[in-house]
C-alpha cells in the first residue's frame, strides 16, 4: 500500500487521509486493441487467488485512460500529420510565449519552462496538428498535455486520444467485475492532466470530466489554475477523474475527497513517468518501441479502499 508521493492542494484532514490507501495491481502490457476489461479481470483474479488483494462494495477501483483508449485502438499516428498555420501559430506560442514569458509569469517549473524554449519543431508542429484535429485550437495553445493527447508510454510515433464513450465503457467494466467477483465498486476513470481550483471552482484544461469540474475550455483552464495557485485561491490539486460510475456510496464525498483519491492512485501507477520529456532522457529517444513498453512493469488499476 502507497500513499501520495508529492504534495498537491488539499483540505482533507490527516485523520482522513491515514484511512486511504491504495495498491497498484500490475498487468500485461497492453497491446493496440487488447480487451482491457479481460485483462482488468484476469489480473484482480490473480491477486485474489494470491490472497494478496480482497474487494468490498464501495471500493474504488482507479483506471487509467491509456489503459482504456489502447483497449479502443484510439491512437493517431502523428507521423502522418501534415502541419497547417494553426499548427505553426501554436509551436512558436508554446516554444516563445509560454518558453520565454507565460511560463515564468505564471510560475510554471523551471524545468518544463527549459522543456518548452528546447521543443522540437517537426514532431511538435505534428502533434500541434493533430491536437487541432481531433480537440480543436484552444487546446493546442495549452504548453504540453494539450487536450489530454498523451505521447508517453506510447508506441512509435502515435499519440494517444482520451477514451470514446467513457461512461458507457466504465459501466461494461463495473458490470463484468460485479458479475465475476460478485461485488459492487465504484469505478474511477482518470487522466494525469491536472485538475485546478480557482476560488470556488474546479477546472481542467481537458475536453471532458466529471460532475463537479468544469471542463472543455482547453487552454484556459490551465491559465485559471495557474492564476489560481499564484493569487492563493486555490491551485493544483492532481490528476482528473474523467468519470465515476458504480455504486453510489462515493457521491457522499466531497470534490477535494475524489481529487486526493485519484491523485493518490495515479501518482501510485508504474511506470509513473509524466511526460514524453522523462521517457526521453532515459531512453535517448522520443520514439519509444513496443519491445520498451512490454519490458516496463504496468499497473493501469489501483484498488483505492477507505477505511471506516
Amino acid at each position: 500500500m502507497v500513499k501520495v508521493n508529492y504534495k498537491i492542494n488539499s483540505e482533507i484532514p490527516d485523520n482522513l487521509k491515514n484511512r486511504i490507501t491504495a495498491k497498484p495491481i500490475q498487468t500485461n502490457y497492453l497491446y493496440n486493441g487488447d480487451d482491457f476489461i479481460f485483462e482488468t479481470l484476469h489480473s484482480l483474479r490473480r491477486e485474489v487467488n494470491a490472497g494478496t488483494l480482497s474487494l468490498k462494495d464501495g471500493d474504488l477501483l482507479v483506471v487509467s485512460e491509456k489503459f482504456v483508449s489502447t483497449s479502443q485502438g484510439n491512437f493517431v499516428d502523428e507521423n502522418k500529420s501534415k502541419p497547417k498555420l494553426g499548427a505553426y501559430f501554436c509551436y512558436y506560442w508554446s516554444k516563445y510565449i509560454w518558453g520565454y514569458m507565460l511560463g515564468p509569469l505564471l510560475k510554471t517549473r523551471p524545468d518544463r519552462v527549459l522543456n518548452l524554449r528546447k521543443m522540437p519543431e517537426r514532431e511538435t508542429l505534428k502533434h500541434k496538428q493533430v491536437v487541432i484535429d481531433n480537440v480543436g485550437f484552444i487546446y493546442a495553445l495549452k504548453p504540453a498535455s494539450e487536450g489530454g493527447i498523451d505521447l508517453t508510454n506510447v508506441p512509435g510515433t502515435y499519440a494517444s486520444l482520451l477514451p470514446t464513450n467513457p461512461k458507457e465503457t466504465m459501466d461494461k467494466l463495473y458490470d463484468a467485475i460485479k458479475k465475476e467477483f460478485d461485488v459492487d465498486l465504484t469505478i474511477m476513470l482518470i487522466d494525469t492532466d491536472a485538475t485546478y481550483k480557482f476560488y470556488k471552482w474546479y477546472v481542467t484544461a481537458l475536453p471532458y470530466a466529471t460532475e463537479g469540474i468544469i471542463s472543455g475550455i482547453g487552454v484556459f483552464g490551465y491559465i485559471l489554475g495557474k492564476i489560481g495557485n499564484l493569487l492563493n485561491l486555490g491551485g493544483l490539486y492532481g490528476a482528473t477523474p474523467l468519470t465515476i460510475t458504480g455504486n453510489n456510496f462515493y457521491k457522499k464525498y466531497s470534490m477535494e475527497l475524489l481529487l486526493y483519491i485519484a491523485n493518490l492512485a495515479d501518482t501510485s501507477q508504474v511506470p509513473y513517468t509524466k511526460s514524453i520529456h522523462d521517457l526521453m532522457k532515459k531512453y535517448n529517444t522520443y520514439v519509444i518501441t513496443e519491445k520498451i513498453l512490454s519490458d516496463m512493469e504496468h499497473s493501469p488499476i489501483v484498488l483505492v479502499k477507505i477505511d471506516e
